[in-house]
């Protein structure tokens, strides 16, 4: 049982509207009763739960602040302990003092994720679900939020839970087969069973690639020679003048960066310096920063003007080995065209466009995210959000059922057998939360904020 009381500030640091200092535990309703002062004269020990006073906040006989107190008692909170929370003035001085006082009165400070970690640990929600607030957090398009938000509803729980409830039931035929070895009970019959279970699993890994874009993002790099659109391809990508345009050969000295959705999938765009010999040190500078974009992009995307012949310079571009999808992209297709495809590149795709006039760009944008594996735009429900130690874990009981099918279609030995779903069924459990070691979960709620 936890016995001691936490306290955070929950609302970004900074200047805002509101602040709140949050405290959870047993003692959270009698260190804040010390410090509240009601016109009411309200003792906070006394009043109904789920209830907000008006006052303000005391120590050592000083105002520190005007607030709005909520109290909520336990187990109907988010931790199922006792849980109040302290809405002050914004800004960082007011929620400072405020949090000190909970802390010289005897709270002690949250460390990051506890909140969340006290509502997994006393049953309030499951490790899955406890995650999805973190996604909730740190989504990056309406697509991953709905996605978070599935997943705190506990969709991938209730598919692990069925999976898990599978597992056992064909558990429980085996051990008959085991303890009572006379009983006519066939390992081949289990077969089916079992590659079901191994179905479902390799459902789940694919939605999770889905997850995994949406969750991760990609990072697309626009390279080329100086002076065939690789500024104007970006505006046009990103639907506004972002990046200065001029007829001038060698405009972008550096990278620039812009984050934007596609898809429902987050991408970050680099419109990199033009790639030739370069004399000057700054444009030097800027080649160098373009080959590190590079070498960070799940996506390249190779510029060439199509409507002049084929430059050395080009070949510079052409000849580039990044080890990432990669699309040629010949632009400047409102010109008569006249550069030459070579029969030979090393690309995924040929996208002809008119970056100055939009030709080709939603063409270009559908084979960026087919060129990256997400295919066809992700929709809600084809969309898992698991991070990579979950999807090693999914993809573990995988192998193990798929061993467990091979086993069961030749008509091995039923111990074996079993002992193979046990291992898949533990894996499922550990993927739950359930028997997991506390260093696993202590890594996992590290990355929350101090005050979630």
């Amino acid at each position: 049982m936890i016995d001691d009381t936490i306290a955070a500030v929950s609302t970004p640091i900074g200047d805002g509207g509101i602040g709140i200092v949050r405290l959870s535990g047993p003692d959270a309703v009698s260190i804040v009763d010390s410090l509240f002062r009601s016109p009411k004269r309200i003792t906070l020990s006394n009043v109904e739960s789920h209830t907000i006073h008006y006052g303000s906040i005391h120590r050592q006989g000083r105002i520190i602040d005007e607030a709005l107190v909520s109290v909520m008692r336990a187990p109907r909170t988010y931790t199922r302990e006792d849980v109040v929370e302290i809405n002050c003035h914004g800004g960082v001085v007011a929620t400072r003092a405020i949090l000190d006082a909970v802390l010289a009165a005897g709270a002690r400070m949250a460390e990051r994720g506890e909140f969340t970690k006290r509502a997994f640990v006393n049953g309030r929600i499951s490790l899955d679900q406890a995650k999805a607030v973190m996604d909730i957090v740190r989504a990056r398009t309406a697509l991953g939020l709905e996605a978070a938000v599935d997943r705190l509803g506990g969709r991938f729980t209730q598919a692990l839970g069925g999976l898990r409830t599978k597992l056992a039931e064909i558990l429980a035929d085996l051990e008959v087969e085991i303890d009572y070895p006379d009983l006519d009970v066939s390992i081949e019959a289990l077969a089916p069973r079992i590659a079901a279970c191994a179905e479902d699993v390799a459902q789940l890994l694919s939605k999770s690639e889905s997850g995994r874009l949406i969750r991760e993002g990609l990072t697309v790099a626009i390279v080329g020679r100086p002076n065939v659109g690789k500024s104007t391809l970006l505006n046009a990508l990103l639907a506004e003048e972002r990046a200065i345009v001029t007829p001038i050969p060698g405009t972008t000295r550096d990278t620039i960066e812009e984050d934007a959705s596609l898809g429902g999938i987050p991408v970050r765009w680099i419109d990199t310096a033009g790639l030739r010999e370069a004399e000057h040190p700054i444009e030097a500078e800027g080649v160098r920063r373009t080959h590190a974009a590079i070498d960070r992009a799940d996506l390249l995307l190779l510029l060439v003007d199509a409507s002049e012949p084929k430059h050395a310079e080009d070949d510079v571009v052409l000849n580039l080995r990044a080890g990432v999808p990669t699309l040629l992209v010949p632009n400047k297709i409102d010109l008569p065209v006249v550069w030459e495809i070579p029969p030979d590149g090393d690309w995924s795709a040929v996208m002809p466009v008119s970056a100055k006039h939009g030709t080709g760009i939603e063409a270009l944008r559908n084979e960026i995210l087919a060129s990256v594996g997400a295919g066809t735009l992700p929709t809600r429900n084809s969309v898992l959000l698991l991070d990579t130690w979950e999807r090693d874990l999914l993809r573990r009981v995988g192998e193990r059922l798929a061993q467990a099918s091979q086993t069961a279609r030749e008509g091995g030995q039923a111990d074996m057998l079993a002992e193979e779903l046990r291992l898949a069924y533990q894996t499922a459990s550990e993927l739950q939360g359930i028997d997991i070691s506390e260093s696993i979960l202590d890594a996992v709620f590290s990355k929350f904020c101090v005050g979630k």
